[in-house]
């Protein structure tokens, strides 16, 4: 090595050495859900709901993105004892507003509220989440936080392997009576509050047993080295004070109330969860989930979420279906559907398009597994971008451009999971996940029922051609058969990038 190549590699170990992270030594509270009281509201509520107290939980799938977002304001409304919250995403918009302020109610009443938010996306209300974090019963801690002290450029370069794994688990919980737990975090876009796109997206409210689960796994996030104080990270609220917070959270609620997305959630929370409107499946359903030790990115005894499903799918009689977002098989991938399909299961995956996808190199790098996944048996179906003006969903939405944001998947009309876990890298090796499974084939029946009458019209189902080629086809709203040769969605520029995106090695990252 040349003089000089040494002595730039000696000032870059320098450099990267003074700016390495360093020890950050705080205090924190060990604290834990509260046991089930079957004589709080909720609690009554779920006895009414039919609580046979045989080991059964009852479920409710949730679809409607208004319907998602009033079943959370309503539980924190209805919540006596405590709410647990843990979440990727909390943005800083109307919908956010509604449920920050929905939390910082309940805690006004005494009842106690853990946030845990992973802090990919938090230095941007730092102020708020300061002030809330100074209520008596609020505590907010961040997953895995950007120390603020720091840049993010030093950061990737010193802490890239603690900083790129994210909690990407998504629960509410009220009382450990009822919790929420799916795809959704919390933005417009997931609720189906924005004109521009929205999101198709999946949750189930669940009652019963599995919702000690969810606050048994909460816990261990909770409590968890990774999970630290919001105040640690942000400091301590200085010109923007709890009563601020209280006044602008107000103002910004009684703006949503006044407009036409407000109304739809009051239409909403009257036509399904008003007395006698809401109705629960009593069925045995388990919680899976990673254990927080996957953040340190070290092999451990606890199993992760991919292990712990891995026997459903090899134990599959005869189909499974695969509903993500995101959807990146790999070698390994293609391979292990090829298996399933050689040995007599058949394999249906729904996954978006180029331009229903929002993550650009996600698409690119599934795009061209295509044919190896087909040539292997497995049915492809992209969902279509213009999927909510073929059928529009809320008031505002006729323009949207759709999105698909859900993470399901069903095997043998009997399992069915929902949860935040995509068919990804990432979700199997580098981020957190969770989801519940349901052991019921007559709702898992109805929910394929469901699936397969809708794809049809939203989604271009794929095939490959005896000479190689890939054809897309779809169908019309006056119902004619529409087909294309090439990819009918994205823009040239679109398809320029994937094409680049699809060469540079980074799959292992998506």
């Amino acid at each position: 090595m040349k003089p000089w190549a040494i002595v730039f590699c000696i000032c870059c170990t320098l450099v990267l050495g003074a700016c390495a992270p360093k020890a950050r030594i705080y205090e924190k509270t060990v604290t834990a859900s509260v046991p089930a009281n079957s004589n709080t509201a909720l609690g009554q509520v779920s006895n009414r709901l039919g609580d046979p107290k045989d080991g059964r939980s009852g479920v409710k799938l949730i679809s409607d993105g208004e319907q998602a977002l009033v079943s959370r304001l309503l539980l924190a409304a209805a919540a006596e004892q405590t709410i647990d919250a843990q979440y990727y995403l909390l943005h800083n918009d109307p919908t956010g507003h509604l449920f920050a302020a929905s939390l910082l109610q309940a805690a006004d009443r005494g009842v106690r509220v853990r946030l845990l938010l992973d802090d990919m996306d938090t230095s941007s209300y730092d102020a708020m989440t300061a002030a809330l974090d100074y209520h008596d019963n609020i505590e907010i801690r961040l997953f895995n936080p950007f120390w603020r002290d720091q840049s993010l450029l030093v950061a990737g370069l010193t802490d890239f392997k603690r900083i790129n794994r994210r909690m990407h688990n998504k629960s509410m919980t009220a009382d450990n009576m009822f919790t929420i737990v799916g795809g959704r975090n919390i933005g417009a876009e997931y609720f189906l509050a924005r004109k521009e796109m929205n999101y198709a997206d999946l949750d189930v409210l669940a009652a019963g047993p599995v919702v000690r689960d969810v606050s048994q796994s909460f816990d261990a996030y909770w409590n968890s080295e990774f999970a630290v104080p919001a105040r640690v990270v942000v400091g301590e609220p200085e010109a923007f004070s709890l009563s601020d917070a209280r006044n602008r959270l107000n103002e910004l609620v009684e703006e949503a109330k006044q407009t036409q997305y407000g109304a739809a959630l009051r239409k909403s929370a009257k036509e399904n969860f008003a007395d006698g409107a809401l109705a629960l499946d009593w069925v045995p359903a388990k919680l899976y989930a990673d254990p927080p030790s996957k953040a340190a990115g070290l092999e451990n005894s606890d199993p992760i979420l991919a292990s712990q499903l891995l026997p459903y799918f090899e134990n599959a009689d005869s189909e499974v279906h695969i509903v993500s977002a995101y959807f990146v098989p790999r070698k390994n991938g293609v391979r292990w559907m090829t298996e399933l399909e050689n040995r007599g299961v058949d394999v249906k995956v729904v996954t978006n398009s180029l331009a229903s996808n929002d993550v650009a190199p996600v698409y690119a790098h599934y795009a061209k597994k295509r044919r190896a996944l087909l040539r292997g048996g497995v049915e492809l179906y992209e969902l279509r971008p213009d999927a909510y003006q073929v059928q529009p969903r809320g008031i505002n939405w006729a323009q949207s451009r759709s999105g698909l944001h859900s993470k399901a998947f069903a095997v043998d009309d009997r399992y069915l999971f929902v949860g935040s876990f995509n068919w990804d890298p990432r979700s199997v090796n580098i981020n957190t996940e969770m989801g519940i499974l349901i052991d019921s084939p007559a709702l898992t029946a109805q929910t394929l029922g469901a699936l397969d009458e809708a794809l049809p019209a939203y989604t271009y189902h794929v095939t490959l051609e005896p000479a190689g080629q890939l054809k897309w086809r779809t169908r019309d709203q006056d119902g004619t058969i529409l087909e294309y040769d090439s990819e009918p969605t994205g823009s040239a520029w679109d398809h320029l990038v994937a094409g680049f995106l699809s060469i540079l090695p980074i799959g292992s990252q998506l």
